[in-house]
């Protein structure tokens, strides 16, 4: 694969900073860091960047040892126990910017999900008593307006993710049928991401999702955890996938239907089919992004199924699926060539089922370019 440059994307973070009117930028999401590092880096740590250009990390001694060796370059300061925010307090005392404004990463404003690693309050109250003369606020874009759009390394990895999760959701439609259980589903579709290099199934969800039935019928229920309920013919299947290759991430949720659908399950697939197909043709660059989450709204509305309908339509894909942009109403970016997208499209009605879309696209110059060769459609099975 091409090469990754991280002291080049360290450097421009710390240009972005001090653009942006920061003396240093401390991010703590898991994103930021794998972003930055090159490593895996599950447990608590932070990475910071002083505006005149310096990086390191602040990581937990229990697995320090791992990440210097698989990282890139790293400066790495220990901490035990509960001291993460005094070994940020000395770093930050450190470069002299006691009194500095920093960028933390706190919210992604009119974001309902947390990304993963975002500061506590615990530790933004220990940093504020430590260092009262210190200026702290939210700074996630920092680092999520760089990581908005992929170069070439990045999209080489995000389309390597999607033809695992293709190649993980083939083996799992071929596994369905009436008796197995949502949990062997599961187990079929994680044997086989990891036979194809998959890492580590990242959704907070518990890894790969597999629902059937009414599970998929969940008023705006997003998500089926994998139980040992068995399919039954003639009711909607969701796979849901989460590989991580290189520490980019695939999201990919497509349906299938195991069966002959009712003429009510028919219509909620006509009606599903139609805003995907919609929402693929949306998103046009210069197009706000906005706007595209308008015209899916509007396709709902259209069949009388609005308020079975999610108005949200995604999310950013590279080193975290919980980054901008996300698809909804309260987007104030715009489609632009080199973004990364795991494109949603969720329609959940109690007593028929439900289908959920999550697929990777490439915004070209021209549009969205879908990273998997799986139709975005519902995929039927006798």
């Amino acid at each position: 694969m091409l090469p990754i440059d991280f002291q080049a994307r360290r450097k421009r973070v710390a240009q972005h900073a001090r653009e942006l009117g920061f003396d240093a930028y401390l991010g703590t999401r898991q994103g930021a860091l794998h972003y930055l590092s090159g490593a895996f880096m599950p447990w608590r740590g932070a990475v910071l960047v002083t505006a005149s250009g310096h990086c390191e990390f602040i990581y937990w001694a229990m697995d320090a040892a791992r990440v210097r060796a698989e990282g890139h370059d790293m400066d790495v300061h220990e901490f035990e126990f509960a001291d993460f925010p005094q070994l940020i307090r000395q770093r930050l005392e450190h470069h002299g910017l006691a009194q500095g404004k920093v960028a933390l990463d706190l919210a992604h404003q009119g974001a309902a999900q947390i990304a993963p690693g975002m500061l506590t309050a615990a530790e933004f109250f220990s940093l504020s008593g430590q260092l009262p003369k210190a200026r702290f606020e939210n700074g996630v874009d920092v680092i999520d307006d760089l990581m908005l759009i992929k170069d070439a390394a990045e999209i080489e990895r995000l389309r390597h993710a999607a033809e695992v999760s293709d190649y993980g959701f083939e083996q799992g439609m071929n596994a369905v049928r009436a008796g197995a259980t949502e949990n062997e589903i599961a187990g079929e579709i994680e044997r086989a991401i990891r036979r194809r290099g998959s890492t580590w199934s990242w959704a907070v969800t518990g890894g790969t999702e597999v629902g059937a039935g009414e599970r998929t019928g969940f008023l705006r229920g997003v998500t089926q955890q994998a139980t040992d309920r068995p399919i039954g013919r003639d009711e909607f299947v969701i796979l849901d996938l989460h590989p991580l290759l290189d520490l980019y991430m695939a999201d990919t949720a497509l349906p299938i239907f195991l069966g002959r659908p009712t003429g009510a399950q028919a219509a909620l697939i006509d009606c599903w089919e139609e805003t995907v197909q919609t929402m693929l043709t949306a998103l046009t660059p210069g197009r706000a992004i906005a706007d595209c989450a308008r015209r899916g709204i509007a396709v709902f509305e259209k069949h009388g199924l609005a308020e079975f309908g999610l108005p949200l339509f995604g999310h950013g894909l590279g080193t975290c699926a919980r980054t901008r942009p996300f698809i909804n109403l309260r987007s104030h970016d715009e489609v632009t060539p080199g973004m990364v997208v795991a494109l949603g499209t969720h329609l959940y009605r109690p007593g028929l089922g439900g289908m959920r879309l999550e697929y990777p696209v490439l915004i070209g110059e021209h549009g969205a370019e879908p990273l998997l060769r799986t139709e975005a459609r519902v995929h039927r099975l006798p």
